[in-house]
C-alpha cells in the first residue's frame, strides 16, 4: 500500500526534520543578508545616514590600503579639498576624493588590458562635516575630522598596507 502525497521512502517525521532544519538555517542566513542588503544600499545611497558613514569611512580606509601616495590639493587645509591616490600596483585603479561642505565624491578611474579608460563617479551627502586637521597637515599627516553634530570623531588616514611588500 502506497501513502498518499509524499515521495516514496520518506515517512512524515523525516520530511517535517528537514523542513525544520531547512527554515533554522534560511532565519540564520538572514541577518547576514539583511547586513549585506543594507551595507550595499548605503553606499548606492546619495544621501548617508550617521550610521551609514562607517561604510564611507571603511571605503576611504580601503582606498588608502590601496594607495602608495596621497597627494593634497589645496596643500593646506581647506573647506574644500581633494585627494588624489596613486595606486600601490598598477593592476588597482587611481582613486581621488572630493569633499565639499556636506558633499562627498569618490571618482575612480580604471585602465583596461585594452587600453580603454574606465571612470566612475560616486557622490554622497553627509549629515555632517568632514575636514582635515590642519596642525597634523602641518606635521605631514592626514587626519579627517567628522562631525555630525552631536561628536567629533578623528580618522586617520595611511597610505599602503603594512602587511603588503611596498614595489
Amino acid at each position: 500500500m502506497r501513502r498518499r502525497g509524499l515521495p516514496p521512502g520518506f515517512s512524515l517525521v523525516e520530511l517535517s526534520v528537514v523542513l525544520l532544519i531547512g527554515v533554522v538555517v534560511m532565519f540564520s542566513l538572514l541577518p547576514v543578508s539583511i547586513g549585506l542588503l543594507r551595507q550595499q544600499a548605503g553606499l548606492d545611497a546619495k544621501r548617508l545616514s550617521v550610521e551609514m558613514f562607517p561604510l564611507l569611512w571603511e571605503r576611504l580606509s580601503g582606498d588608502f590600503g590601496r594607495a602608495s601616495s596621497v597627494a593634497l590639493s589645496p596643500p593646506f587645509a581647506a573647506p574644500a579639498f581633494r585627494l588624489d591616490l596613486t595606486p600601490l600596483r598598477e593592476e588597482d585603479p587611481e582613486v581621488s576624493w572630493t569633499v565639499v561642505r556636506g558633499v562627498v565624491s569618490r571618482t575612480n578611474v580604471r585602465k583596461k588590458p585594452d587600453g580603454e579608460v574606465m571612470t566612475a563617479t560616486s557622490t554622497w551627502t553627509l549629515p555632517g562635516t568632514l575636514s582635515l586637521d590642519a596642525d597634523e597637515l602641518a606635521n605631514g599627516r592626514l587626519l579627517l575630522i567628522w562631525n555630525d553634530g552631536s561628536e567629533t570623531e578623528l580618522l586617520p588616514l595611511v597610505c599602503g598596507r603594512p602587511t603588503e611588500k611596498n614595489p
